[in-house]
């Protein structure tokens, strides 16, 4: 499995505002969240009674060549300091996950966002292949992009 973990400390952000906005983002909040790079992120199916098992839709631009555009379920939702992500593409849940994890700080938030793909067990023989795309490159750019995302989200937030 790879596993790829990024850490923000985001002055005035508080975890709470970060979590209901990542379980279900204002539209007119989220065309202010990085126009150019970030496309869409809404929810497509959503419970009645909770976040777990709601299907969202991602569309990013983590680089000029790279894009992440994908469906997810939401697999875990702990308010206000855990959501955790599962892709799915063509209609099958894939070993793709993307975990966020908020905790206040006295000087706003810490962010710990980690990505994790691959399969464990005999199907850890795939990395390599999966290598080929999430390489070096990838995780470059996902690193800067991570950066400027949740410092702008923070900013985004502090607005509204």
């Amino acid at each position: 499995m790879i596993t790829h973990t990024m850490k923000s400390n985001l002055s005035g952000a508080r975890a709470e505002q970060f979590y209901e906005f990542m379980i279900n983002s204002p539209q007119d909040v989220y065309a202010h969240w990085l126009p150019d790079e970030h496309h869409e992120f809404y929810v497509v199916k959503q419970s009645k009674t909770t976040p777990v098992g709601d299907l969202i839709y991602f569309d990013q631009h983590i680089s000029p060549k790279h894009r992440l555009r994908f469906y997810a379920v939401t697999k875990t939702a702990n308010k206000p300091n855990r959501v955790v992500f599962q892709m799915r593409k063509l209609g099958v849940n894939i070993p793709g996950f993307l975990e966020l994890n908020f905790c206040d700080t006295p000087d706003g938030l810490l962010l710990i966002e980690t990505l994790r793909i691959g399969f464990a067990g005999l199907g850890r023989l795939l990395d390599p292949f999966i290598r080929i795309v999430y390489n070096k490159s990838f995780f470059e750019a996902l690193n800067a992009h991570h950066i400027r995302e949740w410092l702008n989200l923070a900013e985004v937030l502090n607005n509204h």
